[in-house]
């Protein structure tokens, strides 16, 4: 122990940046050498001179290719190539269009842009005309039916009766999102096709049955329906909203174990119910039909929200406000005539 002692007070210690050497100083006796393993190499425990690391040179950028091909710089590998990926020598960059159009670089292609091209590879919507008219603009794109300067949705393909490519909220993510919205809406459609017709025919033979019945009219003094916001809902007896729940929950749940049975011929409210065999048989007669369905349900459920808005903002019934629509034309002419509009 004391011989390893005076051997270590007596080495000399060189320090390197990847071993700690330690050497007795007789060159001819070594009695211990130590080696201090800091990277992938070992450096030589006793060598003749001192290492030094040699220092990465710096790495430099030159995007503006301010550094000639002969640069001691770029000769040595120090600047590195642009963004772009462009590694000729010979590129320029003119931020400033210092560089004439007709000039020999420019037209030789020397002259590159710092960014890279702009390149479309989708169709984009472009109503300000940010775009140049050179640019790439993919012409497989579908333009929407329903919004002419938008792309058609991904999902929807047109395959169903009605899709003109309308979803500017991107509702339809996927093939299941697009069914389950079409069932809903072809059953909100059909209840407000019904709607729209049992509305202004209560609002004609409430007070007639009422009367013929003695039941009190469920019409108000200005004889608008009951609703959410005209009221009157109170009115309704509680064992016709009872059957009215039982009644949709019936079709509910066989339209949902219809759904689920596996059956191809199955679409979204395809129900089976034609008991007037009105439904054709060949395959564009079908679509014809699901079609007019569908646009008719549309043009309901618009229909019945403007008869709620209608009525409770004018205070009055739709069929008193627009007789002509529900009323045979004689009629409306003699109620005009007798209002004094007419003289």
């Amino acid at each position: 122990m004391k011989l390893y002692l005076s051997t270590l007070l007596s080495s000399s210690v060189a320090v390197t940046v990847t071993s700690f050497q330690m050497t007795s100083p007789s060159s001819s006796m070594r009695t211990r050498s130590s080696s201090i393993r800091m990277s992938d190499e070992v450096v030589d425990p006793n060598p003749s001179e001192p290492q030094v690391t040699p220092k990465s040179s710096p790495h430099l950028q030159d995007p503006m290719g301010l550094y000639s091909a002969n640069s001691e710089e770029r000769q040595n590998g120090q600047i590195e190539p642009n963004e772009t990926g462009s590694s000729d020598p010979n590129t320029i960059y003119d931020p400033l269009n210092l560089y004439a159009t007709e000039s020999d670089e420019r037209t030789s292609g020397q002259i590159k842009p710092i960014e890279p091209e702009l390149v479309v590879k989708t169709a984009v919507v472009d109503p300000l005309g940010l775009y140049e008219s050179k640019a790439a603009v993919d012409t497989d794109a579908v333009m929407s039916q329903a919004l002419p300067f938008a792309t058609r949705p991904v999902m929807l393909t047109g395959e169903l009766p009605g899709d003109a490519g309308f979803d500017p909220l991107g509702f339809a993510q996927s093939q299941a999102d697009l069914m389950n919205y079409r069932e809903a809406e072809i059953k909100h459609a059909r209840l407000a096709m019904l709607a729209a017709a049992g509305w202004p025919l209560s609002e004609l033979f409430d007070k007639k049955i009422a009367l013929a019945l003695h039941l009190t009219p469920l019409l108000d003094a200005t004889d608008r329906a009951p609703s959410i916001l005209n009221g009157g809902l109170g009115k309704v007896n509680p064992f016709y909203w009872m059957a009215c729940l039982g009644a949709a929950a019936a079709v509910e749940f066989y339209g949902i174990n219809k759904s689920k049975s596996g059956d191809e011929s199955y679409f979204p409210g395809n129900l089976g119910f034609d008991p007037l065999g009105v439904y054709p048989k060949d395959e564009e007669g079908q679509r014809r039909m699901q079609l007019a369905e569908i646009k008719n349900g549309r043009l309901a459920m618009i229909s019945i929200f403007g008869f709620a808005i209608q009525e409770f903002v004018l205070n009055q019934g739709v069929v008193n406000e627009t007789p002509f629509f529900f009323v045979p034309l004689s009629e409306t002419l003699k109620a005009v005539t007798n209002g004094g509009y007419i003289h």
